[in-house]
């Protein structure tokens, strides 16, 4: 049996091209221990005051919310890119557009993140990467969408180009 590599050059990346990163569940330590090094405030750090505040509970930082989106995204990609040895070099993201946090995230729930490409530029930039925009989304147990944004990402071009 031969090992069929996938190429993940610009060209390769297909519009509509859709994965699911993977699921995390929020915990109250994990939640209080991001806030109190990230975003020190009793809505995020402290459980009682946070029961008479806006929320009417403890929820994790918005920020938490992008970071665990991150995460889940580099642990994925390095599986998903495992045996493509194309030469081709990941590119940066240039640009986040509509981020929006939607509903809380509060202890126990499970958020599932998804990744979508949703156009490609083209524009060329510096003679070698192209640019891609995806749209990524985390939805909780209840299927209630609390995070979206897009970004902008540079996909090396392949060498033919």
């Amino acid at each position: 049996m031969s090992l069929v590599l996938r190429n993940r050059w610009f060209e390769d990346l297909p519009v509509g091209e859709f994965h699911v990163f993977g699921s995390h569940t929020f915990s109250e330590l994990e939640m209080v221990e991001f806030a109190r090094e990230y975003a020190p405030r009793p809505e995020f750090t402290d459980p009682e005051a946070a029961r008479q505040g806006r929320w009417g509970g403890l929820v994790a930082t918005p920020w938490h919310v992008t970071a665990m989106w991150m995460r889940m995204m580099v642990n994925y990609m390095e599986v998903y890119a495992q045996g493509v040895n194309d030469g081709r070099r990941n590119g940066a993201g240039v640009g986040v557009q509509q981020l929006k946090w939607l509903e809380p995230v509060r202890p126990g729930h499970t958020l599932t993140y998804t990744y979508e490409i949703i156009s490609k530029s083209d524009k060329v930039v510096r003679d070698r990467w192209g640019i891609i925009r995806s749209r990524n989304e985390a939805f909780n147990q209840y299927g209630n969408k609390v995070m979206t944004f897009e970004i902008d990402i540079l996909a090396e071009r392949g060498a033919a180009q």
